[in-house]
């Protein structure tokens, strides 16, 4: 009777033979395997005019850390080093706030695969996730084999044949590791091309216990009142549009990215709607509010706030968790969805944008199959638990969400909860959407005037930005 070790080698060694590799690592416009570049690094991969491609026939999911599995992915990656001196030379994209943490799983990675056959050489560099598409696709054979990006940047980097498809030897893994939403989310056209790292690149209400109740936070100017009276503020991002556009969906505006074309029909009485609620919280700016981080940026105007006792709320995402944790102490850290602000005379409940980090392969990297395994093991659930530990980031893992700690966390409650109100990234916003003269100056103006801003005005400013798109 053959081991059941033995025929989940065999089931690899099938799928090894049946394609020549471990990997699918074409871009979506490809169809016919090319050889990777002999260039040492994808930053120096010139005459390499085509993506790399190494395809893999069905298989199951397989236990990738059995000895079998580890080993057989090490003889492909000395094929791949093979062809560059035995020296396996990657670079790999994160935020910087991830960097060291990165770093740490890279070095984990190494350990694992080392060999004697080649030296890994894998440079991790900072590149923002929100940025990290866009510099891929300016220029794919001189872009990171590996890097993390925001899910809204998908869809452009599978129809310029930039990103690599997940093989199936790791996306059956990936496929019934995580949650559906968070998989689904990788697909284009019915293909995976990412691999699933965080399932929090969303926001909601990060508060003080001492000053608010659970009760305080279901509204805004129950929170404005409060903060004011405790000589603290409320920090809404109300001059960045990715927070402010939620105003314009709880007024129930269209808008959504489809067939390449950004709408947004915003020129009418429901974006009026959203402005005045908008106009309405600014009135408070310096009396219980805040809008803007001025010069020195989100992140540090909301943990420096925190911290120097000014804030007493933010709407803001878990990576800034830990640093308010440890101003104010854990125990007094509260996490809420948003609250319901005025709209129409009534109270609305605010909504967001939700979305996930994804980790991606470049489709022109020298090192295919070795990318894709450096990708699945910054994704895997083990390194989803360790970043939430050390970055508080939540995880897509079924596995991972199931540990205790994760399971009760007040942000993970706080993003289930808001759920219900978020908007998909990837489904309502395309790059125009952030240009500049549009919905992404039109909470700084609002500011600035302190909300005195006359209802024919709003709707002439919101024709001509609708207009832009």
């Amino acid at each position: 009777m053959v081991s059941k070790s033995k025929k989940v080698v065999a089931l690899l060694l099938t799928a090894m033979m049946a394609a020549g590799a471990l990997a699918g690592c074409g871009g979506s416009t490809q169809t016919s395997s090319t050889p990777a570049s002999t260039q040492p690094s994808s930053t120096t991969t010139e005459s390499q005019t085509e993506p790399s491609q190494a395809s893999a026939s069905d298989v199951s999911a397989v236990d990738l850390g059995s000895p079998e599995i580890v080993q057989r992915i090490k003889d492909k990656i000395a094929e791949e080093a093979a062809k560059t001196e035995n020296v396996v030379s990657m670079t790999l994209w994160c935020s910087s706030s991830d960097r060291g943490f990165e770093d740490g799983l890279k070095k984990e990675f190494e350990t694992k695969y080392a060999d004697d056959r080649y030296t890994f050489k894998i440079k991790v560099s900072s590149v923002g996730e929100n940025k990290a598409g866009s510099k891929i696709l300016e220029g794919p054979k001189d872009g990171a084999d590996v890097f993390s990006f925001a899910d809204d940047q998908l869809y452009k980097l599978v129809k310029a044949g930039a990103i690599a498809k997940v093989a199936d030897l790791f996306n059956n893994n990936v496929l019934k590791e995580n949650t559906e939403d968070a998989t689904a989310i990788c697909m284009v056209d019915g293909a995976s091309y990412a691999f699933p790292k965080t399932s929090d690149n969303g926001y909601f209400m990060y508060y003080d216990k001492t000053v608010f109740s659970e009760e305080d936070v279901q509204s805004m100017d129950t929170m404005i009142e409060k903060a004011k009276a405790a000589g603290k503020a409320v920090y809404f991002p109300m001059s960045n549009s990715w927070y402010s556009t939620g105003f314009f969906f709880a007024a129930g505006c269209n808008i959504k990215y489809e067939n390449d074309k950004q709408i947004a029909e915003i020129g009418n009485e429901k974006g009026v709607a959203a402005v005045k609620a908008m106009c309405h919280i600014a009135e408070n700016v310096g009396d219980g509010f805040e809008g803007t981080p001025g010069s020195v940026g989100d992140d540090p105007f909301i943990t420096n706030g925190f911290d120097g006792g000014t804030l007493a709320a933010a709407v803001t995402g878990t990576w800034n968790g830990p640093a308010i944790k440890d101003a104010i102490g854990a125990e007094n850290v509260g996490a809420a969805k948003l609250p319901t602000v005025l709209m129409g005379g009534e109270q609305v409940q605010l909504h967001s944008f939700s979305g996930y980090k994804l980790i991606g392969v470049n489709a022109y990297s020298a090192y295919p199959i070795t990318a894709q395994a450096l990708a699945y093991y910054l994704g895997k659930a083990d390194s989803q638990v360790k970043r939430y530990q050390v970055r508080g980031l939540i995880p897509t893992a079924t596995a991972a969400l199931e540990d205790e700690q994760i399971k009760n966390d007040p942000a993970r409650i706080a993003i289930a909860a808001q759920t219900p109100f978020s908007h998909g990234q990837s489904s309502s916003v395309g790059g125009t959407f952030w240009n500049s003269g549009t919905i992404a100056d039109y909470g700084g103006i609002i500011l600035n005037a302190k909300g005195k801003l006359d209802d024919a005005k709003i709707l002439e400013d919101l024709k001509t930005i609708e207009s832009k798109y």
